[in-house]
């Protein structure tokens, strides 16, 4: 964790509601966090506690009803325009075109931005480059999607994220759910490497034992709220389990 105090990443008193028919079923419910220039922070807690939710919020992807999430010192209200503040998002899905090659998948959405002037060759040599340094082994960039394994596509998605040199905040949902254990490590190493760059990162995880190794603090969501911070001194399984039952047994 780096000494800067300075603050990448903002969220005050969030609530975000998704209307079904005539009944409108909160998710998010007055969540504050803050995450630091070099700060690793995770957000946890039971299943449908609005982890997800936050991450599409602070993404530019989901509208919220009241509150405010600050970036770099601006509200991105589109994907986009995160992306264009150097904000990089892996989400919880694994979004690939399965008749697109490697290659493509990767830089999908990314010409109009930071690597327009790039040849096809050059692109060819940077997805080898990445997908072997992330994956562990060869992946062939001509190949189709549609022939990869699921952990493989799930590569590209994250893969995607560190593609970028200008990337400031980095927010993974449940971006280690489709990996094992050696390629997670791998995943946490390009994380402490970013992290130590000045990169504010957010993860959303429900592993609780990866979220204890990698994060420097913890934020606990219950039913749409945060019930509580813990600092890394205090980061184990007894105290995040207390607080995401309410219970201290």
């Amino acid at each position: 964790m780096s000494n800067s105090q300075e603050i990448l990443l903002k969220a005050l008193e969030l609530h975000h509601s998704f209307v079904e028919g005539v009944r409108k079923n909160r998710v998010i419910n007055g969540v504050s966090l803050q995450v630091e220039a070099g700060e690793t922070t995770s957000v946890v807690g039971p299943s449908g506690c609005g982890k997800s939710t936050l991450a599409k919020a602070m993404s530019g992807v989901l509208p919220v009803d009241k509150g405010k999430v600050s970036i770099l010192g601006q509200t991105p209200t589109s994907p986009v325009m995160a992306r264009n503040m150097g904000i990089a998002t892996v989400f919880q899905e694994v979004m690939i075109a399965e008749e697109s090659s490697v290659v493509d998948n990767l830089f999908v959405g990314s010409d109009d931005f930071w690597y327009k002037n790039l040849t096809q060759r050059e692109k060819v040599l940077k997805a080898q480059e990445i997908m072997e340094d992330l994956v562990g082994e060869y992946v062939d960039p001509y190949t189709q999607a549609f022939n990869l394994s699921l952990p493989i596509k799930a590569w590209i998605t994250i893969a995607r994220a560190f593609l970028r040199d200008n990337t400031k905040v980095l927010i993974l949902d449940e971006s280690s759910a489709a990996l094992d254990f050696d390629s997670t490590e791998r995943l946490f190493k390009k994380m402490r490497e970013l992290r130590d760059k000045g990169v504010a990162i957010f993860i959303v995880t429900h592993r609780i034992a990866e979220l204890v190794r990698i994060s420097d603090k913890a934020t606990v969501m219950r039913d749409g709220k945060d019930v509580g911070v813990l600092e890394k001194k205090d980061l184990n399984e007894k105290n995040l389990i207390g607080l995401m039952t309410g219970r201290e047994e």
